[in-house]
């Protein structure tokens, strides 16, 4: 989905003239979830300029800049990392790994525990594998994951086909913003001809 992301980006960034970083947009609480996905997120109206080093951060979308402790290497510790995403909190082994921050480059973000890169996203209902889904599942579901077709409302909500907690078949991806895809998809991404729907009102056939 990395390039209807950055597709919707661009549109955002020529509709809004991309509004400056003052901290990220709190995602908004579920009465359906165990507690809200975020309450803090990185907060800066600047970027910090940082130093790159040697040490190693293993999360491509986290590939940039990093500051904070090292081992072996690699992040490990307390740290900041600035890619196309920020995470700011607790690294183990190049990953986010402990308590932090992950702010996505659309600005909605997720505070809390995270496994070997993994945000342990809150979530009721059968399994979701993608965390920006994470949150509540209504639909069919087999060996306790997604499968068949069914709804998911998260960060970024999905209606269509899933095969073991992924997006696989029809389906809608509807973004926190409102921007909407409808169309295929296959192992979590979109496949084939699809259509881009933005909160303005206007469409775009796109091919994936």
């Amino acid at each position: 989905m990395s390039s209807l992301i950055h597709r919707k980006l661009f549109y955002l960034l020529g509709t809004m003239a991309f509004l400056a970083m003052t901290g990220c947009k709190p995602t908004q609480e579920s009465t359906t979830l165990p507690t809200p996905l975020a309450k803090a997120c990185f907060q800066s109206k600047n970027l910090p300029m940082l130093p790159k080093q040697a040490c190693g951060v293993s999360y491509p979308k986290l590939l940039g800049h990093y500051d904070g402790g090292c081992q072996s290497g690699k992040a490990h510790g307390r740290g900041l990392a600035i890619g196309k995403d920020i995470y700011e909190g607790d690294f183990a082994n190049g990953l986010p790994h402990g308590q932090g921050t992950y702010t996505w480059a659309d600005k909605q973000c997720f505070t809390g525990q995270f496994i070997k890169g993994v945000a342990q996203v809150p979530h009721v209902g059968c399994d979701i594998a993608d965390v920006r889904l994470r949150g509540s599942y209504s639909g069919e579901c087999r060996n306790g994951k997604a499968y068949g077709r069914g709804k998911t409302v998260g960060i970024d909500t999905y209606e269509g086909d899933f095969i073991d907690g992924v997006l696989n078949g029809q389906g809608t991806y509807v973004w926190s913003d409102g921007t909407r895809y409808l169309g295929r998809f296959k192992d979590g991404e979109p496949s084939g001809r699809g259509t881009m729907m933005y909160v303005d009102g206007t469409k775009e056939n796109v091919e994936n």
